[in-house]
């Protein structure tokens, strides 16, 4: 008999672990109250089951990204591959946190996944979505496939590109900026391992992730018409502001006129306080571009507002956190850290 992968499955807060009793959720006591509800998966793999947390992904915070990857490499070598359930609303925050801090030398498979309704619930999609996740994680054991990825409904995302699209549908995330990183079909799982310029990492037994922590301290502003810069102005004041987003209307245009201006805004946080300005999209399918012939784009990068090329406005956030939490923090450091790729999360640009 063919010896099943050993997965642990972390359960973090969200839907697709949760039961309802007596009209109370709550979390799964053990995995086999699990097994009872998704009597398959564990044909598919063995299977232990540790509930880390059952906060509402909503409240989830960087101190958490830190847990789930603390624990996640603690006990690397004692499984195959590794599930985290978790709530759907910060998903694509904690899956692109985890693998920048863990890093492409982790050498084994991590899938996110999550559901819109408790596996208690008649039509719930959390089932469908277990199984799909413990077959992608054997096919990618299988394959040598040592990514973190989200799979919700049929499809696996890279982790580092993915972006929640909607509160209720079933399909409720996708990868904007790239292709999806695999499929599941009726009878198979299929991977596509050209999405990135990069060799497959092999395992490496002795390592060390370069940073788990995240800086806290970063305001994301969404632009908005007739927005005024100067009550903004006072978060550059706080000292505990490690760094600004702005959400352009556009590819990286920000108001330049009147006193709707954010130059000086940006000047000020730059290269007065030494505080990094980043210039993101609202647009899931956006990009904020390095090179630019929008006069008000071009205008914030002369006043040194740092581009985020293709990067999901979640990574810019996630990411922002991470290189500040290693001690890179200069506008300087930051405009060449930030268009690195390190996990497939941008399609690195050479200043």
């Amino acid at each position: 008999m063919k010896k099943k992968n050993k997965i642990l499955l972390i359960g973090y807060g969200g839907t697709i672990v949760m039961v309802v009793r007596d009209n109370v959720v709550e979390p799964a006591a053990d995995v086999g109250e699990i097994f009872d509800m998704v009597p398959r998966i564990k044909e598919y793999a063995d299977i232990d089951l540790k509930i880390l947390s059952n906060v509402d992904s909503t409240n989830v915070i960087p101190d958490d990204w830190t847990k789930i990857s603390e624990y996640i490499f603690k006990h690397r070598e004692e499984y195959d591959g590794f599930l985290v359930a978790h709530g759907t609303n910060t998903m694509s925050y904690s899956a692109s946190a985890v693998w920048l801090a863990l890093w492409l030398d982790f050498g084994k498979p991590i899938v996110f996944t999550g559901s819109q309704l408790p596996l208690t619930v008649w039509g719930n999609d959390g089932a469908f979505n277990l199984e799909n996740a413990v077959k992608t994680l054997n096919q990618a054991v299988k394959e040598g496939v040592n990514e973190c990825m989200v799979v919700f409904n049929d499809l696996i995302l890279s982790a580092g590109r993915t972006v929640k699209i909607s509160e209720s549908s079933f399909r409720a995330f996708e990868s904007p900026s790239v292709s999806h990183l695999g499929e599941i079909k009726s009878t198979w799982v299929s991977f596509n391992k050209n999405i990135f310029n990069r060799e497959v990492r092999p395992y490496v037994k002795n390592y060390t992730p370069i940073n788990i922590k995240f800086q806290t301290g970063i305001v994301t502003i969404d632009l908005t018409p007739g927005q005024n810069p100067f009550i903004i102005r006072s978060v550059l004041n706080n000292r505990s502001c490690r760094g600004i987003i702005l959400k352009s209307h556009g590819a990286g245009s920000v108001p330049t006129i009147w006193d709707y201006s954010f130059i000086p805004l940006i000047e000020e946080a730059t290269k007065g306080i030494g505080i990094p300005v980043l210039i993101s999209t609202k647009f899931v399918w956006g990009n904020s571009y390095k090179e630019t012939n929008d006069e008000p784009a071009i205008m914030a990068i002369k006043a040194w507002a740092i581009p985020t090329w293709d990067l999901t406005d979640v990574m810019a956030e996630v990411k922002l956190m991470w290189l500040l939490a290693r001690w890179i923090t200069s506008p300087e450091q930051i405009k060449k850290e930030i268009v690195k790729e390190y996990i497939g999360e941008v399609n690195e640009i050479n200043y």
